[in-house]
């Protein structure tokens, strides 16, 4: 026993290091420090090196389960009633639109190659997820602010709830047609959307009251770090989604506490070697032998879903008369896709194994590219609105 603590913890360390090294030598060659990360585990992972073997990927799997709450809560923490009172209506239109082009088009183009509506519509309901973690790390790699950035991370955190629910949503019909008692999959779904909601609510308004009777900022950071980790466990032991109840207490910490700022400012002092470890972590995790097997359903996941979203954004943006800078940036900043998507693809794998295989070749393949390009879009997109404000 002792032996094993050793190695994961070992293992941890390792992957934090090489993660820094590969973060530092991107940004030397004006590359984002995320796709730093990402190439360092894709190099020492097991499809190349394989000092990063499959086994210690399994073994500190709970290191990506607590970064991506923590990229969750901060995504959320970005979602402001207050600012929304002015936009709301403006933000969720743009991101009903974006998500509905890609989740449109790759379900056409599915069809249109398998004639399988279900594979088709769990593929469209993936394709609407974007990558949190990617985005946040590239705007605060570059001090980016201004409309896009705000824009950005609204609809980013908008983009994923809806993905969330949506692939629930779809995944629960295709069920339906399965066989599945629609009794049994409205309990479900209550159980799943309903608990999520309860508990982050409920974790973030303790968050929220507990600051109020403290004066030192580093037991603060203990608690929302403490109500991250007990959201997560609570929801994996109930068996509901741990991203949408680590989003909503991130917004309801946002709106409610009266030193929010302070707490995010604070979560960073601790957040960043588990963002490194987790980019690195995803990056061991890709196989590139997987691009083999792509074949055309995976050709065509990867052209149709940016060209969805490039075009749902801007043509939203024009309707409602958004910034300039936004309607012609937005889509772009949008490729990015992991975390959300591969976790919808594990949920359909555990109980249909073959829909599952089909759906993760697909996947995880778009991934490889749209990780690699992605970070570049969204630095190229900041840049292009003129919100980088970091000297390069």
């Amino acid at each position: 026993m002792p032996a094993i603590e050793m190695y994961e913890l070992l293992s941890v360390g390792l992957v934090i290091l090489l993660g820094i090294l590969g973060g530092k030598l991107s940004h030397r060659y004006k590359i984002p420090r995320v796709t730093g990360y990402m190439l360092t585990g894709l190099l020492f992972g097991p499809s190349v090196l394989g000092l990063i073997s499959s086994s210690t990927l399994e073994s500190i799997h709970m290191i990506n389960d607590i970064a991506l709450g923590l990229i969750l809560f901060t995504i959320g923490g970005e979602i402001d009633l207050h600012k929304l009172r002015t936009s709301a209506r403006k933000m969720i239109s743009v991101t009903l639109a974006e998500s509905s082009g890609s989740m449109i088009l790759v379900f056409l183009a599915v069809w249109a190659i398998t004639q399988d509506v279900g594979l088709a519509l769990l593929l469209g309901g993936v394709s609407i997820a974007t990558a949190p973690g990617v985005t946040l790390l590239v705007t605060r790699e570059y001090r980016a602010r201004g409309p896009l950035t705000e824009s950005l991370l609204a609809v980013v955190a908008l983009n994923n709830v809806l993905c969330l629910l949506g692939f629930r949503l779809f995944f629960a019909f295709y069920s339906m047609t399965e066989g599945t008692e629609l009794i049994t999959i409205v309990a479900t779904l209550g159980k799943e959307l309903i608990g999520a909601a309860v508990f982050g609510l409920a974790i973030g308004a303790m968050i929220t009251y507990w600051e109020q009777k403290i004066d030192d900022l580093s037991e603060l950071l203990l608690v929302i770090i403490g109500g991250i980790l007990a959201g997560i466990g609570l929801a994996k032991t109930m068996g509901i989604s741990y991203m949408i109840v680590c989003l909503v207490i991130g917004a309801v910490t946002n709106n409610l506490s009266a030193v929010h700022r302070l707490i995010h400012a604070e979560l960073r002092q601790t957040e960043m070697p588990f963002y490194i470890a987790f980019f690195v972590l995803s990056g061991a995790s890709l196989h590139i032998d997987s691009l083999a097997h792509l074949g055309i359903i995976g050709a065509a996941y990867m052209i149709v879903r940016p060209i969805g979203k490039y075009i749902g954004a801007r043509w939203s943006c024009s309707k409602l008369g958004v910034e300039t800078s936004v309607k012609e940036n937005l889509g772009m900043a949008l490729l990015p896709q992991a975390g959300v998507a591969i976790g919808m693809v594990i949920a359909v794998s555990e109980t249909h194994p073959e829909l599952g295989a089909v759906m993760s070749t697909v996947i995880l393949s778009s991934v490889i590219v749209y990780e690699g390009i992605g970070p570049f879009l969204t630095r190229l997109s900041l840049k292009r609105a003129g919100e980088i404000h970091l000297q390069e």
